[in-house]
């Protein structure tokens, strides 16, 4: 009966280990999806001119958060998707300082849009919505560079 009884305790055991695991997985998974956004502005060194805006990890969250058929950026690779209250930030790969402009509105409530040398842009995202906006880098002669953020 002793025997019986160990190896139930066992099994509950390892059933609870499991369940735990399991639930830890999922958390893990919903926090990487909704995880904050550091973005990467290449610039080119010759130019001091953005040539790509792409996530430091290189993986874009979109897929993540939408469906392949709702994605709202699966045509688009300079967009990055997110939702209210997570960060975006931006930083230079040369250390260039950078201003940031959004065009038509901004999925920000407070923030200062300006990084100088070796700076970063780090803002808090308050409203829903598609926003284009523009990288104007230090020394860059020609456009701004516009990429786009999603906001659901």
């Amino acid at each position: 009966m002793n025997i019986q009884s160990n190896k139930l305790i066992s099994g509950i055991n390892k059933s609870l280990i499991l369940l735990i695991a399991i639930i830890s997985i999922g958390a893990h998974a919903q926090n990487n999806r909704d995880k904050d956004q550091e973005l990467i502005i290449d610039v080119d060194p010759s130019t001091h001119c953005a040539i790509n805006v792409a996530p430091a990890d290189h993986e874009s969250n979109c897929s993540l958060l939408y469906s392949v058929d709702k994605n709202p950026c699966k045509h688009d690779p300079e967009c990055v998707c997110s939702k209210k209250e997570k960060y975006i930030s931006w930083q230079t790969s040369t250390g260039d300082g950078f201003d940031i402009h959004f065009t038509d509105g901004s999925p920000f409530k407070r923030c200062e849009y300006s990084a100088g040398r070796d700076g970063e842009v780090r803002c808090k995202i308050k409203n829903d919505g598609d926003y284009y906006y523009e990288i104007n880098v230090q020394g860059c002669a020609t456009n701004p560079y516009d990429p786009r953020i999603v906001v659901k």
